[in-house]
């Protein structure tokens, strides 16, 4: 279910819910970002599928095949730093630390966890959330919330509006399968159940619509083109403003019959996914073709752009057969070369990828530096000399300056 560097080679009710006021009593903080636009911001993907053992549905996300974390059953390249999280929140694992603790793991479906990461964003500047809802999420809310999502998502609104960020849902199209599910009654139906979500004031707008992004068209072989058009013409009819998440060599589809162009076209935002589409060295050529000539076609097109960018990636023990460390870090000048990049180009806003995805090592969060990691499991740290919020800092920076391009 994760987006792997593979990638490479009758509504009126909804309107009606997201236009009424809501949380008229919170007071505004002095940083509020403006929810009416998408212009000059920095959203970071955010997973928050993080369990403790045998909690929810019984994938703690932490582990692949196992119902708890152990030596050599691990799903995170990556471990976040939990200074600061709500001790109830947290669980020892069989990792150890050089200082002969424990390692320990959070749970996003506990009470503080998810504000704690909206505080971070806030305190770093960076705009908010788009929250990763995979297809599958949506018949396990149908089962009585078990797996908590439907708690992550309130968890983050109430926490958005308390510290004066945005947040959108973005679907992920994979589990969806054209012929034996109705996507398109299914994400209508499902947004209907949410609505007391989405009429959040913290819940992004732009262009006078509510925000929702599709992940995974013409990415996700299970949905198909046809299947693809239906939902995003329901979803605008229904008055969202539609963003597609896709493959970044989307423009070689655009005059295909029969392909995913036609779906494309419909969009009001494309935002191509780059996660393992270049190395440190090959990201200069990749910014000066690639996205220069994606900016240009959307332009041509009249569709709004945004630009993913992401930190560096490891998912070896996930994936045993990956190369661990496979696109270093560098001590942070891989991201800030995106980072910059990005922000010359002007998109209407840049996509963090990821918030918290210690699975592929993407994730800008607190994670332990190199010399904290523990010594009976291989994991990815940062620098020595970097520290633990570096990251969230190079992001923060960015969003200052994509919101100065945009003034």
């Amino acid at each position: 279910m994760y987006r792997t560097f593979r990638i490479v080679a009758g509504l009126s009710l909804i309107s009606q819910s997201l236009c009424s006021p809501v949380s008229n009593q919170l007071a505004i903080r002095d940083d509020t970002i403006d929810r009416s636009t998408l212009n000059g911001k920095f959203f970071v993907g955010y997973q928050a599928w993080f369990r403790k053992p045998n909690e929810g549905d019984g994938n703690s996300h932490w582990t692949t095949d196992k119902p708890e974390p152990e030596v050599g059953h691990v799903g995170v390249d990556m471990i976040p730093d939990v200074t600061g999280y709500p001790s109830e929140c947290l669980f020892d694992t069989q990792f150890t630390r050089p200082d002969g603790q424990p390692a320990q793991f959070y749970s996003n479906d506990c009470d503080g966890v998810v504000d704690l990461h909206f505080k971070m964003m806030a305190d770093h500047g960076i705009s908010g959330a788009f929250l990763q809802r995979f297809y599958g999420y949506i018949s396990e809310d149908q089962q009585g919330d078990k797996a908590g999502w439907t708690n992550i998502l309130k968890a983050a609104k109430t926490a958005a509006e308390k510290y004066g960020r945005g947040f959108v849902i973005e679907y992920d199209m994979n589990g969806a399968v054209s012929g034996s599910t109705n996507a398109t009654a299914t994400f209508l139906a499902d947004l209907q159940a949410l609505s007391e979500v989405t009429s959040s004031m913290a819940y992004m707008h732009h262009d006078g619509k509510p925000v929702i992004e599709l992940w995974g068209l013409g990415v996700v072989s299970t949905v198909t083109a046809d299947d693809g058009a239906a939902i995003v013409k329901a979803l605008k009819a229904a008055g969202w403003y539609v963003i597609l998440g896709v493959q970044q060599a989307w423009r070689s589809e655009l005059n295909q019959d029969g392909g995913f162009g036609e779906v494309y076209r419909l969009a009001d935002m494309i935002q191509p996914w780059t996660v393992g589409a270049y190395s440190n060295d090959g990201y200069p050529g990749f910014r000066s073709g690639q996205q220069a000539d994606d900016a240009s076609a959307l332009k041509d097109l009249g569709i709004d752009s945004s630009i993913v960018v992401w930190p560096g990636g490891s998912s070896s023990n996930a994936n045993p057969n990956e190369q661990f460390d496979h696109f270093p870090r560098f001590n942070g000048s891989f991201y800030q070369k995106q980072l910059d990049g990005a922000v010359s180009l002007k998109p209407t806003f840049i996509f963090g990828a990821m918030f918290d995805e210690a699975n592929e090592g993407t994730s800008i969060y607190p994670v332990l530096k190199t010399q904290d990691l523990p010594t009976n499991q291989r994991f990815l740290g940062i620098d020595d000399d970097m520290e633990p919020d570096a990251y969230l800092k190079l992001a923060g920076d960015a969003a200052g300056k994509i919101a100065a391009a945009w003034q």
